[in-house]
């Protein structure tokens, strides 16, 4: 891109048909957030991220839960037999049948266990290293639309929708490298939240490219190349959605998080990649990445 102007530079993008892109996850079920926090440990690292994987809003009467970029595993079960979608610190499965493991709520280190200390699902998370760490087995028992029924090493826990809960878990001893009494007790919590159900938009399980709304975008009308607005040598996202016809006033302020999303993602002045685009039949777009 030509960054030489102060208020304004000229990107080209390509657009691309619609099936050169899989069909993304458009799916209504039951949708489960875990995390398993240690809020006793002294954080080690971050994950940090500008925006979050995911982000729930309401648009049009639908409660949705829009992943931009992808959460699930390559081997992800066909949504059309989703009874579940579950969302963790680590990523997002969905279950064909039910008793089911979620996705991992801890990592394996190179040497030791890597938990979350304070986490957002699907968002930035704090996180320390310990030896000699039991991960508690965590299950997800039974779900309708009332409550999501957990069990947590053997014992029982109902969430009922709507509702949130924070579930205290056995004491356990354990270390944590680089200390000068490395031994110490923790006690993991359990946190669930079981809004009910939720249309899961989510690019297709494998592919790589960008998931995003329509923003009431026509891509038609989106001129190649494109003027795009800068503000002290950054983009401005908001002139950038005027310029193409956007109006994010009519959008739900959530989905403004997806529109920098989209912006920086495809249009950042200092990328210099072609950005490829696709609007989908049910007006997302979708930026391939490859």
């Amino acid at each position: 891109m030509d960054t030489t102007r102060t208020d304004s530079t000229e990107a080209s993008w390509r657009r691309v048909p619609p099936d050169s892109v899989a069909a993304p996850v458009v799916r209504r079920v039951p949708y489960l957030e875990l995390k398993l926090e240690h809020p006793s440990l002294d954080p080690t690292a971050s994950g940090e991220q500008f925006y979050p994987d995911a982000v729930p809003y309401e648009v049009d009467g639908e409660h949705r839960v829009f992943y931009w970029r992808s959460g699930l595993p390559d081997a992800a079960p066909d949504p059309a037999d989703w009874r579940l979608a579950c969302a963790t610190t680590h990523g997002l499965a969905g279950a064909e049948s039910l008793p089911a493991s979620p996705p991992p709520l801890t990592t394996d280190g190179a040497v030791g266990t890597v938990v979350v200390v304070d986490g957002t699902v699907a968002g930035e998370v704090t996180t320390a290293r310990l030896d000699s760490y039991a991960v508690p087995s965590v299950r997800i028992e039974a779900v309708d639309n009332s409550a999501v029924e957990l069990s947590a090493n053997g014992t029982s826990y109902a969430v009922p929708s709507g509702d949130r809960r924070r579930i205290e878990l056995p004491r356990q001893r354990v270390e944590a490298p680089g200390k000068d009494d490395p031994s110490r007790t923790v006690t993991p919590v359990l946190a669930a939240r079981y809004p009910g159900p939720r249309t899961v938009y989510h690019p297709a399980p494998g592919a790589s490219y960008r998931l995003f709304p329509s923003f009431g975008l026509d891509l038609s009308a989106v001129p190649n190349p494109l003027p795009v607005p800068l503000a002290a040598g950054e983009l401005d996202d908001e002139r950038l959605a005027e310029t193409i016809g956007v109006d994010l006033s009519a959008r739900p302020y959530a989905e403004r998080v997806l529109w920098q999303a989209f912006a920086y993602t495809a249009f950042d002045p200092h990328a210099d990649s072609t950005p490829k685009l696709a609007q989908l039949p049910r007006g997302h777009v979708a930026l391939r990445v490859d």
